[in-house]
Order: C-alpha cells, then sequence, then structure tokens
C-alpha cells in the first residue's frame, strides 16, 4: 500500500467533505457540488481497492488486521452511493447537501483508520 496515497485521500476527502457540509448547512440545494463530490469520493475508493488488491500480490501486506480493513474499504465505497441516494429522495428537503457531506467526510475517516491499520498495528 502507499502511505502518501491514503493519507492524500483522506486530506481530500475531508477538505471536500467540510465543503459540501458547509455548503449544506448555509442550505445550499443539492446540486453538483455534492454530486461531483460524491463521485469523486467513490473514484478515489475504487483506486484503493485496486491498490490493496496489488499490494499483498507485490509484497506489501498490512501489519494490522487484513479482515478490518477490507471490513472498513467495503463499508466506506458503500457511503457515497447511499448518501446520493438519500439525497436524490429528499432532494426537496434542506439537509440533502449536508447528508453527502458527512458521508464524505465519514469516509476520510475511514480511509485515515485504514492507514492505521494497514501501517500501524502490529497483529
Amino acid at each position: 500500500m502507499i502511505s502518501w496515497l491514503m493519507l492524500a485521500q483522506a486530506a481530500a476527502l475531508g477538505i471536500a467533505g467540510l465543503v459540501v457540509a458547509i455548503a449544506g448547512l448555509a442550505r445550499r440545494p443539492f446540486g453538483d457540488l455534492a454530486l461531483f463530490a460524491a463521485i469523486g469520493a467513490f473514484a478515489t475508493l475504487v483506486v484503493q481497492i485496486v491498490a490493496s488488491i496489488i499490494a499483498p500480490i507485490a509484497g506489501a501486506g498490512p501489519t494490522g488486521d487484513l479482515l478490518e480493513y477490507w471490513t472498513y474499504l467495503l463499508s466506506a465505497i458503500l457511503i457515497p452511493p447511499a448518501a446520493v441516494l438519500w439525497a436524490l429522495v429528499d432532494k426537496k428537503g434542506q439537509w440533502s447537501t449536508l447528508i453527502v457531506g458527512v458521508g464524505i467526510l465519514a469516509c476520510a475517516v475511514m480511509v485515515y483508520r485504514m492507514h492505521q491499520i494497514w501501517f500501524v498495528q502490529i497483529a
């Protein structure tokens, strides 16, 4: 696994989630900003899945529990589509953009935790 990639991904997701959450708190309706941020979050998590498959094959396995890592990753990849679906169902509501922002922030925290599992924890 690539440490800088995971940390950059966590930072980017944190910034994107914060921007979308602030837009949601400012009562901006669900639109392109939140949608593209969620698509970007999903895309980075797909890259993470590919890297997580290749890294152990290349000999760079995790120091922590592999099952816990994959549980975090597979759970995280479900959050952006679920948040967008929820926002689309509640598109006229005032909280739809905030829902997507909080979902992306949750993904940022999960990616940071995955970094800890992969690099820091000793099994």
